[in-house]
């Protein structure tokens, strides 16, 4: 049997502005307490300066989606530095995590063009959906979930349809060469399910939905985001994806990655014991 290696394969840094503001080589120093092997930086790409233009957000909120002065070019020498620094303790990856937008692929495709060539790892992701007013975030709260996805789609399953089908598209389109292969955060769209007491309720449509996504990304050689931030979200209180989304993914042989999602210093590695188990215990439902 093949050795399981510790990895941490999604995380952010001082970078992220919605982020604990610690530096990232403290994020390291954690990860090899820790007795991580494989650490990546997947900090988020910025977001267009004209999507956020006609994003129907509080310029306070659209601030707090960034990277620290759009800096890609300091995000990567640093991370790169820190790559080189401690490559005889811990292998480091630099990536990053990229939002699929409609209508944003010229920018995705530009940006990875420019930066493909730096990049280790990365995720792709989805946070953003249609929805009232234009795009709409599936995650910032229950009151904005509510405005701007539940009254626009008219019930909370057509908001986990309309998700997941933002996953398949960002799938299927072409974003050039450097396009991650890891989807993150496979239901995001679950963050609030609790608040709204759908949690454990899943409909034949999203099961057959996300069936048919798991499908696709086997048959495009993805890999998914184990990702543990959920479980400690209030309203969520389980991993993203959810424990039955796993196991149909083991059983179509997906590869899983552990992710901490860490945005603070004590994020890292959280929560890793649970994922041993998740993918290891079949009882876990």
């Amino acid at each position: 049997m093949t050795r399981l290696v510790k990895r941490d394969g999604h995380t952010h840094t001082h970078y992220c502005l919605h982020a604990s503001g610690e530096h990232a080589e403290e994020y390291v120093q954690k990860a090899l307490q820790e007795g991580f092997e494989v650490y990546s930086f997947t900090e988020h790409l910025p977001f267009s300066a004209s999507f956020l233009q006609r994003f129907p957000y509080s310029e306070e909120e659209k601030g707090s989606l960034g990277l620290l002065n759009d800096d890609l070019d300091g995000y990567f020498r640093e991370m790169l530095f820190l790559k080189e620094k401690y490559k005889d303790k811990i292998q480091l990856l630099v990536g990053l995590e990229i939002d699929y937008l409609p209508g944003e692929e010229d920018y995705i495709r530009l940006m990875l063009k420019e930066y493909g060539r730096y990049l280790d790892d990365g995720l792709l992701s989805v946070h953003i959906i249609s929805g009232q007013g234009g795009c709409r975030c599936v995650d910032m709260s229950p009151a904005d979930f509510t405005e701007g996805l539940l009254d626009y789609y008219s019930s909370y399953e057509k908001v986990q349809l309309a998700y997941y089908q933002a996953i398949e598209d960002a799938v299927a389109v072409d974003l050039g060469p450097y396009k991650p292969k890891r989807i993150g955060h496979l239901t995001l769209c679950h963050k609030f399910q609790h608040y709204f007491d759908q949690a454990g309720k899943v409909s034949s449509r999203v099961q057959t939905a996300v069936e048919a996504l798991l499908r696709k990304l086997k048959h495009a050689g993805y890999s998914l985001d184990v990702n543990m931030a959920g479980m400690f979200k209030h309203y969520c209180q389980e991993p993203y994806p959810a424990p039955w989304i796993i196991r149909l993914a083991q059983g179509m042989q997906i590869p899983l990655i552990y992710g901490s999602d860490a945005h603070a210093v004590k994020d890292v590695g959280r929560a890793y014991d649970y994922y041993l188990q998740l993918i290891k215990d079949d009882k876990i439902q």
